[in-house]
């Protein structure tokens, strides 16, 4: 099979060129498109941000985030791609600086012929209207050009600052222009949350109602906020990791399966909107929230969230949140998933842990049965079942079937694969705007409810497993952390 290329030449401009989301993951990911010879002979990249740098001294910090993330380097490679990369700064509601950075990709596209333009929008959601209008009063986007412009989640603060961004949006480009980018959806592990039902029938008939006790989906990070202050405190962890990426891997856990890869996206949204809240007098039943303190990860002391740079001694972002829901689906109803995500945690793990009901013979040892899909970590399957030991008296132990999910084929990192789809045209793994509308819809009266002051924010200390007051929440449903 042929790798997955761009065709032909194309000029991609990133938005916040300075900041940490393309530090620590565009630049290394394009660099691996460069280094597995995915880019064509001609192309460019620039970068655009309100820092004031020096096209050479951009190039240098591209190299140093480059470098960072892929210590053993092709020099060769990392010169010839760093050859492409140059700088327009600028201010994000100058209409001049716009129009300057227009000229510049002109100057560049009219060495070859430009298949198409893509414009990166790694910016806080707060600029992206600025950003919008001057790329279109500016020329940056130009109607003879095949266009894309590529949204970074969260698009929006909430769903009215999100119907505000889509409006803009599509008072300036056409749908087929618009891509809304959850990198989770360039990860080959998540793809095969679906691809692993559609591939292996056998799955359709043990994920029922009937069998299954309850789901957990969890997203587990040993790091802090790793430069990124100003952005988490005012966003936290339901709008970081919930809005978007979990809610994205509980609807792919629970779509219909199609034929077509043309229905993924429906399928999606269908099961999206099938989530709900459970009925609940109060809705600290439901979710949970807490924030880092001072402690320990991997032998070395952390400080607590409130003694990161720039974040308020009163803050109440949460970084920690648990969260129960139900669907609708036929085959998913009256199971309960549970979904969960923290920073400063023991380990780094994205997880599915999908519980089957207690056994029908019941023997000293005996536990219920459990298929794990380990998306992130020491990525794998394992299906825990259990097997008699010796003796007349019924007594078990674990038998556990395991198998790495290891990336075999064409791999890439997941900005660097969905940026080739962009270049192709291919939405299937970008989101619709009716997905964003369902997940803002389950995450707005959340978050509402999260800031109220009498709201309680449980500590927990740096290093371990969330809060102890999560331990007990779940427990009144009778649940067990699975990990």
């Amino acid at each position: 099979m042929k790798p997955f290329s761009a065709p032909s030449p194309f000029s991609l401009v990133i938005f916040g060129a300075s900041g940490n989301l393309a530090k620590l993951k565009i630049y290394p990911a394009l660099y691996v498109l460069a280094l597995k010879k995915r880019f064509p002979g001609d192309y460019a990249i620039v970068g655009f941000a309100r820092t004031e740098m020096a096209e050479a001294e951009f190039r240098k910090f591209v190299e140093g985030a480059v470098r960072a993330e892929i210590p053993e380097v092709n020099e060769k490679i990392l010169e010839s791609f760093l050859s492409r990369v140059h700088y327009a700064g600028g201010r994000y509601d100058n209409k001049e600086d716009f129009s300057g950075l227009a000229k510049k990709l002109w100057s560049l596209e009219r060495k070859w012929n430009c298949s198409v333009r893509l414009a990166y929008l790694s910016v806080p959601p707060m600029v992206f209207s600025q950003v919008l209008e001057n790329m279109f009063a500016g020329g940056v986007h130009d109607k003879k050009i095949p266009f894309r412009c590529i949204v970074e989640k969260p698009v929006g603060h909430d769903l009215k600052s999100f119907e505000a961004v889509q409006a803009q949006l599509l008072g300036f480009f056409k749908n087929e222009e618009i891509y809304l980018l959850d990198h989770y959806l360039g990860k080959e592990a998540v793809r095969n949350v679906y691809y692993l039902r559609f591939a292996n029938p056998v799955f359709e008939r043990l994920f029922k109602n009937s069998l299954i006790h309850h789901v957990e989906i969890a997203a587990m990070e040993s790091l802090g906020l790793e430069g990124r202050t100003g952005y988490f405190d005012h966003t936290g962890t339901l709008r970081d990791m919930f809005q978007s990426h979990l809610l994205m891997m509980a609807s792919l856990l629970t779509m219909l399966i199609k034929e077509s890869e043309d229905t993924i996206r429906e399928s999606r949204l269908n099961a999206l909107k099938q989530l709900y809240l459970p009925p609940a007098a109060d809705l600290n039943d439901i979710i949970l929230q807490g924030q880092y303190t001072k402690g320990k990860t991997h032998g070395e002391t952390v400080i607590g969230y409130r003694e990161e740079d720039d974040i308020p001694d009163n803050s109440r972002a949460n970084t920690y949140v648990a969260l129960k829901l139900l669907s609708r689906e036929f085959r998913w109803q009256g199971v309960p998933f549970y979904l969960r995500s923290g920073k400063r945690m023991g380990k780094k793990e994205t997880r599915i842990s999908i519980q089957f009901r207690e056994p029908h013979v019941v023997g000293e040892g005996g536990a219920p049965n459990r298929m794990d899909v380990i998306l992130q970590g020491e990525a794998g399957m394992r299906l825990h079942l259990q097997t008699k030991i010796g003796g007349t008296t019924p007594a078990f132990r674990p038998l556990i079937l395991e198998d790495p999910l290891v990336c075999m084929g064409d791999c890439l990192p997941e900005h660097g694969l969905l940026l080739l789809e962009a270049i192709h045209g291919k939405q299937t793994w970008f989101l619709t705007p009716d997905e964003v509308r369902a997940s803002w819809r389950i995450v707005d009266p959340l978050q509402h409810h999260l800031e109220k002051e009498d709201t309680p924010l449980h500590l927990y200390p740096a290093g371990g497993n969330g809060p102890q007051e999560a331990v007990e929440w779940a427990a009144k449903d009778g649940v067990k952390w699975m990990a």
